[in-house]
């Protein structure tokens, strides 16, 4: 059985103190500090290269935690264990641009490979869950279907889907609309932010759409010059 460090509970599902954000040697952010609510929808915005995407990865256990301090849904990002890295991620939903679907397995067997290896073993159970999520993001009808064939916007809400599986605390989606037009946008927009009053998950959103960011207010954490802050 695993064993984890004790993290002292926070209030907030996501907390960096004097976080430094190391990546190829070379720091690329510096006395981060920030605190997320349960339930809460933070944009993270900056210019391409600006190190969004790297704050992310240390937050899914990607990138090590160098200095400073860190929690993420309970778990410490201090010293965190490789062992301990996929258990995170089950607290974690996570979100790319680039969609990152298995294109050789329909859209519900992408589900299937998702729950079987996050320890999920009851098929009943597994369909259920499957088609639960798909249902939440409005494409259940497109369950045996395969992603070559959808929409970019049904790609994405399929991702959403996913990221759902274990019901999450926080996603962390990066760019989640920077392939999609500016309506689809809207509709995964609307949808992200549904999830945070529905399903009480934190949003961390990566974005460099300034017009996304008028269009749907909310806190927005600026990235610039090797620092974050509240813009």
């Amino acid at each position: 059985m695993v064993e984890f460090e004790e993290v002292p509970q926070s209030p907030k599902i996501i907390e960096l103190i004097n976080a430094s954000v190391v990546q190829a040697d070379k720091e690329v952010l510096s006395e981060v500090n920030l605190a997320i609510n349960p339930s809460e929808f933070v944009f993270l915005t900056g210019k391409t290269g600006s190190g969004k995407s790297s704050l992310l990865k240390v937050l899914y256990g990607e990138i090590e935690l160098k200095s400073g301090s860190g929690t993420i849904a309970g778990y410490s990002l201090t010293n965190l264990k490789k062992k301990e890295i996929p258990y995170l991620r089950r607290q974690l939903g996570i979100v790319f641009q680039d969609f990152q679907l298995l294109m050789d397995r329909t859209v519900i067997q992408n589900m299937y490979f998702v729950l079987r290896a996050t320890g999920w073993k009851n098929k009943n159970e597994i369909h259920s869950r499957a088609m639960s999520v798909l249902q939440l993001v409005g494409i259940e009808h497109k369950a045996g279907k395969m992603p070559n064939t959808l929409s970019g916007g049904e790609q994405q809400r399929v991702c959403i889907a996913r990221a759902l599986l274990n019901e999450p605390k926080v996603i962390l989606a990066d760019e989640p609309t920077g392939n999609l037009d500016v309506e689809t946008s809207s509709e995964i927009m609307e949808l992200l932010v549904a999830l945070t009053r529905e399903e009480n998950t934190a949003v961390l959103m990566a974005t460099h759409d300034v017009q996304m960011i008028q269009k749907f207010p909310a806190r927005t954490l600026l990235v610039e010059d090797g620092k974050i802050t509240e813009n």
